[in-house]
């Protein structure tokens, strides 16, 4: 069975992006063989213009394992940063292909997924603990108005070997919505079931009202708004 995950390694064979991929085609089918292979941490930035939104800047944290996978590859000059012409082969080459899956981000606007074609401004850094880091926007093809549209946004990997879920802390936050007042709620997205249906991703729901004055940059974070899941 042919997955984007294939498509994409055949696209970029012989790169560090093989490397994320290459354990992952040889999974068998089966449900019960299948299980992730690497693990990130996720949060959001929602950039509102005008009142609307515009942009979803995504920040990611490699686990530890993968981490070093990317730094033996990539690292070249082996001072635990990415610079320069390090930084553009490893967008090049574990990144750029993640477009085939969205870049796992999954957007709906009334129920209609909306994927994306393009980001900007990447940018790989390496933390004191030597895990990995991506910063990227993802960049809408139409700005969207929370007030008037129900928009919801998950992180999954529909194949499951990734395992990408939102951080416990400041999941989501927003910038530029001096128009709305927002905040986020937190639920199983149990109508897009993925892996077989075993499991039902997480959703942040975008709940925003049109009001006057200035709010600033929020946390977005309203009482009883995040919901735990073990």
């Amino acid at each position: 069975m042919s997955t984007p995950w294939s498509t994409a390694l055949a696209t970029v064979r012989n790169t560090g992006f093989a490397m994320l991929v290459a354990g992952f085609v040889l999974a068998t089918s089966t449900p019960a063989s299948a299980h992730p292979h690497i693990w990130i941490d996720a949060n959001a930035e929602m950039v509102f213009e005008n009142g609307k939104l515009t942009a979803i800047k995504m920040h990611w944290v490699f686990d530890d394992l993968f981490s070093m996978t990317l730094i033996d590859e990539f690292d070249k000059n082996f001072d635990t940063r990415f610079f320069g012409d390090e930084n553009t082969t490893l967008r090049d080459n574990a990144f750029v292909a993640l477009g085939e899956v969205s870049w796992l981000a999954h957007l709906r606007k009334n129920e209609v997924l909306l994927p994306f074609t393009q980001t900007r401004d990447f940018t790989a850094d390496i933390t004191d603990d030597r895990r990995v880091t991506y910063d990227f926007t993802l960049v809408l093809d139409e700005p969207l108005d929370p007030v008037k549209d129900t928009i919801s946004l998950s992180v999954y990997d529909a194949e499951y070997y990734i395992d990408i879920a939102f951080t416990q802390v400041d999941p989501i936050v927003f910038t530029g919505n001096s128009a709305t007042s927002c905040h986020f709620e937190m639920s199983e997205d149990e109508k897009n079931r993925i892996y077989f249906d075993l499991v039902a991703p997480i959703r942040a729901d975008l709940v925003c009202a049109a009001q006057h004055g200035d709010s600033g940059s929020s946390g977005g974070l309203a009482p009883g708004d995040m919901v735990r899941v073990e």
